[in-house]
């Protein structure tokens, strides 16, 4: 700037005057700290601008992670959206097991149980359908996940019969898929 001031005053033959020099000596000062402050400045906006970008990379990850967790509920609502309904209908998948235990003598009792057989058979394959099947088999190893134990029958024959295996189911259990809506009652051999 002040050799533009300089060449300005040759050019017009006149010689500068101090005071224009110093004018234009402070107005360089003036202009460097400005953009000494402009840079600063940039450098001060910079900053945020980083910060924004991690808020945003950290939000959208976040948002990411929500969307998988959502995901994964909603899987298993489906998976298990029947498990209320089967618990309410294993009760009555009980009665009519128990009713085709009744012996019949006269050809209407025959028609009656023939009757349940088939409302049985539906219902059950009604349950397996949608994923629910039936927990345990004597002489299976007995799993306290599995069954509620709730008699112990003495060993008779060591050869047959193993300890902590089941002798007798008393009430099925079921599961739907992995987990278990009812565990099955059962009797434990035991020394």
């Amino acid at each position: 700037m002040v050799e533009k001031k300089k060449s300005q005053a040759k050019k017009e033959e006149k010689p500068a005057t101090e005071a224009e020099i110093e004018k234009a000596v402070k107005g360089s000062k003036n202009d460097s700290q400005l953009i000494d402050e402009k840079s600063h400045d940039s450098k001060v906006e910079a900053a945020p601008v980083i910060d924004y970008e991690d808020k945003f990379y950290r939000a959208e990850a976040e948002n990411q992670n929500m969307q998988q967790r959502f995901e994964k509920e909603r899987a298993n609502i489906l998976k298990y959206e029947g498990q209320d309904l089967a618990k309410s209908i294993l009760p009555a998948l009980d009665n009519l097991e128990r009713a085709l235990v009744i012996s019949t003598d006269d050809e209407a009792s025959k028609k009656l149980l023939a009757g349940i057989e088939l409302t049985h058979k539906s219902l059950s394959n009604a349950l397996m359908q949608s994923g629910i099947t039936e927990v345990g088999k004597v002489g299976d190893q007995f799993d306290p996940n599995l069954y509620n134990a709730i008699q112990k029958t003495p060993i008779d024959d060591p050869t047959k019969q193993q300890e902590d295996t089941i002798a007798v189911i008393l009430q099925k259990g079921y599961q739907l898929h992995d987990r278990i809506l009812r565990p099955a009652m059962v009797s434990v051999y035991t020394k």
